[in-house]
């Protein structure tokens, strides 16, 4: 089909043509209906000239009732109606009456701001109807422009007010994963009419702008401004994305190096100070290390944790750094050196324990200088990943509090510590494997309540010659005497060693 064969729709001229403002009273069945023509009211009989099918009406009302006082509008809308007008005009206010008559006739009656200039609306339906196309793109252009000169005064949030003052309703802008970056607008109490833009740039969808309005009859969405706003968004969250994956990888850096020995401290002091990091000898500082929940799933609840951990920091006087690592996030903390440790450990459980489950947080201990940094990053690292594998322990998990499994976690990768549990463990485990018992699982609870027979056979439900009858069964198989110190101890270790091999 040619540009001049395009059939224009009254919804197209609402959309394209018409001053942002116009609402429409009422008709919206009859949007879909191509336009062929416009014609304005005259102040002399006949009051629209020539009208046609397809045809749409420009009406000033007051001139119409200098014209003839008795001129109602329902009853105009019944004539231009019976000369197949496709739509209505006016520039006042209108009557439920009229909306009436224009719901059931079909026939969109759209009401203009004040002050309106009809000539130039006029003009404007003629190039939208004789060059839609042009036109679309000269209304896109100007919408852009528009937005970018907004965006360069205020950012984001100015784009998000701004769109949400023409749609007259509340504006959100959200991320990838539904988190929502910035929002404008007062909040739409009861059931809202929700339309969704998508936010892509070259192919790469980077979120979603929404705009809820109370009755989108009343507040006509411009979808031309708001496809624009949405563009206008995905290149500044495509750029802001960018410099985060750049800090990322320089953050992932950062966190290799000082897990590197082999990179000189002043060379680490200078790279942490360019982040802005503060390492003041008046300072001190402690590591986290937000990681997966335990299950492995990755949720954006490690973010929040970060930006809970900045916040209160902030309170008492300290600074977070938060850097990206591997599928963690590294929060280098520095405080005022004469902040009590309690406080320290005040905001960090505060800041953490909101969303342990749903992420873990492996903490150090509290260092000062670059070189306690280098041992604080490998401890939170290590926190972390242990707290993942005990059971029973919640978060956060201080490095300080992980007793045994300390010393334990830079051995994991070592033959020694396979073969030191093979045989010790190692015949319980397969033995269960084999005959579906709970033999290590009985020797778990035995020294998890101080080797009391009484207590162990209540926590496992069972009677306490059950209970010996396993404990023999257990000294059988391992070949080891229960009631030595040393054969106890030896279990114990391999017991917390399968810990961090599960």
């Amino acid at each position: 089909m040619s540009p001049s064969e395009v059939r224009v729709t009254v919804g197209e001229i609402w959309n394209v043509a018409l001053p942002p403002g116009t609402l429409l009273a009422g008709g919206r069945t009859g949007l879909c209906r191509p336009v062929e023509w416009v014609s304005s009211l005259r102040a002399t009989f006949p009051l629209f000239g020539s009208l046609e099918n397809g045809y749409m009406a420009l009406a000033r009302l007051e001139v119409a009732r200098q014209v003839d006082p008795r001129l109602a509008l329902p009853y105009l809308l019944d004539q231009l109606h019976r000369a197949g007008v496709v739509a209505l005009l006016v520039d006042e206010p209108v009557g439920p009456e009229a909306v009436d008559r224009a719901d059931a006739l079909s026939l969109p009656l759209l009401v203009l701001p004040p002050g309106t200039d009809q000539h130039e609306v006029e003009r404007d339906i003629l190039r939208t109807l004789v060059d839609h196309e042009g036109q679309l793109a000269r209304r896109e252009m100007a919408a852009r422009q528009s937005l970018q000169r907004v965006m360069g005064r205020g950012g984001l949030a100015a784009v998000l007010q701004a769109v949400a003052e023409r749609a007259g309703g509340e504006a959100l802008l959200t991320d990838r994963s539904g988190t929502r970056v910035e929002r404008a607008g007062a909040p739409v109490e009861g059931e809202a009419v929700e339309t969704t833009f998508a936010v892509s740039v070259a192919g790469r969808f980077l979120g979603n702008l929404v705009v809820r309005l109370a009755d989108a009859d009343c507040n006509p969405l411009d979808s031309i401004y708001l496809r624009q706003a949405a563009e206008v968004c995905g290149i500044e969250m495509l750029q802001s994305l960018a410099r985060q994956e750049t800090e990322d990888r320089l953050g992932a850096d950062l966190v290799e190096q000082l897990l590197d020995d082999e990179h000189g401290e002043e060379t680490l002091a200078s790279r942490l100070a360019r982040l802005g990091y503060d390492l003041s000898p008046d300072r001190r500082h402690v590591v986290v290390a937000l990681g997966p929940s335990r299950d492995g799933r990755q949720t954006d609840d490690c973010q929040h944790a970060a930006r809970d951990l900045c916040w209160a920091a902030q309170r008492d006087g300290g600074a977070v750094l938060t850097v990206g690592y591997r599928e963690q996030i590294m929060a280098f903390c520095s405080f005022p050196a004469a902040l009590p440790d309690r406080r320290v450990r005040a905001w960090l459980q505060e800041a953490l324990s909101a969303a342990d489950g749903r992420c873990t947080a492996g903490v150090s201990r509290v260092v000062r200088d670059v070189a306690g940094l280098r041992i604080a990053v490998a401890q939170a690292l290590d926190a972390g990943a242990l707290g993942r594998r005990i059971e029973g322990r919640d978060g956060p998990y201080y490095y300080e509090e992980l007793g045994l499994y300390r010393l334990l976690a830079g051995l994991r990768s070592r033959d020694e510590l396979k073969r030191f549990y093979e045989e010790t463990l190692g015949p319980l485990a397969r033995y269960d494997a084999t005959h579906g018992t709970e033999l290590v699982h009985t020797l778990a609870c035995f020294f998890a309540e101080n080797a009391n027979a009484s207590q162990t056979s209540r926590a496992l439900y069972i009677h306490r010659n059950t209970l010996s009858y396993r404990l023999q069964r257990i000294v059988e198989i391992t070949g080891l005497d229960l009631d030595d110190a040393e054969a106890r101890l030896a279990l114990q270790l391999a017991l917390k060693i399968d810990h961090l091999s599960s």
